[in-house]
């Protein structure tokens, strides 16, 4: 025995010196110009190397250093070239006949592709082949073998960088690109890491999206089946669409691919960001596409909304569950038995997505209490320099022909809601029901029901034409509470009763401005058993009613107010009040779009007329008597009472500015209910 290992020695010390010297004599620019006819041949241009090549025996493999392949000519192609790099072989399967590569490693490898204009390829045999298959069955399918060309036991590229550009002058730049393969072999488990940075441009220009990538995957593929795990995708976003506030968000997943049957089963996929994770499984085909599974969402409310650009308001409960049985075949997303949980509210339903051109949505869905003010944007900070209020909308041929164009963009919806409530700060509309139908921007709300809070019940329908900017309402709103809904509004209480509203309007515009100039339409408001508490005050400013009690009453039977509006003008006529001790008369005009109020009425009481005109900006009205009726009053004094004719006449005046006093309260809660319907 140990006469046989210096035999063994001395023989690979012999095969070493034998393949040095051999390797020596290897003309290395004869191989050069074999390996660029090869890559020529094989590919339509030359693989070109800077200098020669190293050869090495232990382990078999060569060396190199600067590559060039392709070329980049009249503004379109693609090259590639590398730095330096090594290539290795293992020794013993290569002695077997077997190709192991040991190592592949790139330096700085860079990769330029240039698409010029487009121009249609002519159909290649193997396209033929598969359109005429288009019929078969992918369980029909050959099973895919799972022999690899070559088995690598490690590739590593470093500091690499591509760079793409389109024929329209959208950009990728790729920069710092590092990547790793292990253990790429037959039935085995392989390795890959990768990592990178990009930026994506439009036009060469503008940023599109920019951050940094990292991928981590184990992978085997064991023919036909394709499993992968502990795949980690990081994307981290530095500019363009997304925020930095999105990132860092992490994808993992883990599943199986099957290439004969063209189908994935999805054991799990999780998406996670600082403000939500994204959790789905289930199985899918990918010829056609369909999945089945389950969807989970969870996260902050607040959060997403950041991302949008929207801050709401804080609250303590900010949640976001959402569940749901999830199915897509034939462009249709289906989510069945949706349980959601937002903040306090919880919603459940059913949905239905058509993802064509243009989308459609249909289904049915059941929510809580819905708090607004937690979910409207919080007011932003004054600033100086606003812009000019918007018109009264585009009423050019122009206009109509691009709203006509987007007009068919718009969603398809066939939605059936039940609410259990909906509250904006004091106002509140409980068990609320509606039906939404339609589509091209031509949208109907129909079997609209609710129960005021504060008191009183509507109904309504509405109507709204977006491409046009059209929209029409017609509502009755029955045994509302006066003074519960202008408390509920902030408004105190100096109106109560029970009021009935009928309404039908309609109106155009691009925004409320305009909405309100181009109002029309008619509607009746009817209170009774009304009660101005602001009315008590009179006797107390009319010359010989001082101390007298009943004449001047608080309660009034019925105020009954027909009005008509037409381009932003209301007129109310004739406004009626009775009651047992006063009675009144008048007529109203209001311009929505100047904010401006004219109105005058006649109030009878004690065998007196008195006239009294309310005028001015919605802003700061004026209340007070015709002045002619001072001066009438005066001249009808007894000439005994001459002398203190200005004196009476300064009573009666003040008198009725008492009336125009209680006429004003009355009239700011009813401003006050009006802007609240109108959002003001």
């Amino acid at each position: 025995m140990k006469r046989v290992l210096p035999w063994i020695l001395g023989i690979v010390v012999v095969l070493v010196v034998a393949g040095a010297v051999l390797l020596g004599r290897i003309d290395t620019q004869f191989v050069v110009k074999q390996i660029a006819d090869a890559t020529a041949k094989a590919t339509g241009k030359p693989l070109i190397f800077a200098s020669a090549p190293t050869l090495s025996l232990l382990p078999p493999g060569v060396k190199f250093g600067q590559a060039d392949w392709g070329e980049i000519k009249d503004g379109q192609g693609f090259a590639v070239s590398v730095r330096g790099g090594v290539v290795e072989l293992e020794l013993t399967p290569l002695l077997s006949g077997n190709l192991v590569v040991r190592e592949v490693r790139l330096d700085n490898p860079v990769l330029e592709v240039r698409e010029g204009k487009a121009v249609a390829a002519p159909a290649q045999p193997d396209q033929t082949r598969d359109q005429s298959s288009q019929g078969q069955s992918p369980a029909d399918a050959a099973a895919p073998s799972d022999e690899l060309p070559v088995e690598l036991m490690r590739l590593v590229a470093r500091q690499g960088q591509v760079r793409y550009i389109d024929a329209q002058g959208t950009a990728l730049h790729i920069e710092n690109l590092n990547i790793s393969v292990e253990n790429l072999r037959r039935r085995e488990e392989a390795g890959v890491q990768c990592d990178f940075s990009f930026e994506l441009k439009e036009q060469a220009q503008k940023t599109v999206l920019a951050g940094n990538l990292a991928l981590d995957a184990k992978l085997r593929y064991y023919a036909p089946h394709l499993t992968f795990r502990q795949i980690s995708l990081t994307f981290t976003p530095l500019s363009g669409l997304l925020p930095r506030e999105a990132g860092p968000a992490q994808l993992i997943c883990e599943g199986a691919l099957n290439l004969q049957a063209r189908s994935l089963r999805l054991a799990t996929a999780r998406l996670t960001m600082p403000q939500a994770r994204l959790t789905v499984d289930g199985e899918a085909t990918l010829a056609p596409p369909a999945f089945k599974g389950h969807v989970n969402l969870e996260g902050s409310p607040r959060g997403l909304a950041a991302l949008a650009g929207q801050k709401l308001k804080p609250v303590d409960n900010d949640i976001l569950s959402f569940k749901s049985a999830l199915e897509y075949a034939g462009r249709t997303l289906h989510l069945r038995q949706i349980v959601m949980q937002l903040d306090d509210i919880p919603l459940r339903g059913d949905l239905s997505l058509d993802l064509g051109t243009p989308l459609a949505v249909s289904g049915g869905i059941q929510a809580g209490v819905i708090n607004l003010d937690a979910y409207l944007p919080l007011p932003e900070k004054s600033r100086s320099g606003a812009s000019a209020p918007a018109g009264t909308g585009d009423t050019s041929g122009a206009g109509r022909t691009a709203s006509a164009k987007s007009a068919q963009s718009y969603p398809s919806v066939n939605l059936r809601a039940a609410l259990a409530g909906i509250r904006q700060g004091k106002v509140s509309l409980a068990n609320v029901a509606f039906i939404l139908k339609g589509e091209k921007g031509r949208y109907a709300v129909t079997s609209l029901s609710g129960a005021l809070g504060s008191g009183g019940s509507v109904k309504g329908s509405a109507v709204a034409d977006l491409p046009a900017k059209t929209y029409s309402l017609k509502a009755t709103a029955a045994d509302v509470n006066v003074g519960g809904i202008l408390d509920a509004l902030g408004k105190g209480r100096p109106v109560d009763g029970v009021a009935a509203l009928d309404v039908d309007l309609n109106a155009r515009g691009a925004d409320a401005r305009a909405m309100l100039a181009g109002l029309n339409g008619r509607g009746l408001l009817e209170v009774r058993h009304m009660h101005l508490a602001a009315m008590s005050a009179l006797p107390m400013n009319v010359p010989g009613l001082t101390g007298k009690k009943g004449v001047a009453p608080d309660r009034f039977d019925l105020v009954r107010v027909p009005f008509t509006a037409r381009n932003g003008d209301v007129t109310a006529q004739p406004v009626t009040i009775a009651s047992a001790g006063l009675n009144a008369s008048g007529r109203a005009q209001a311009s929505l779009s100047r904010q401006y109020l004219d109105a005058t009425a006649e109030i009878k009481t004690l065998g007196m007329t008195i006239p009294v005109v309310v005028r001015g900006p919605f802003s700061n009205l004026s209340y007070g008597v015709d002045p002619k009726f001072a001066l009438d009053m005066a001249g009808k004094l007894p000439g005994a009472l001459l002398g203190g004719g200005k004196a009476a006449g300064s009573g009666v005046q003040d008198g009725a500015q008492g009336v125009g006093g209680a006429v004003k309260k009355g009239l700011d809660g009813a401003s006050g209910l009006v802007r609240g319907l109108f959002g003001k």
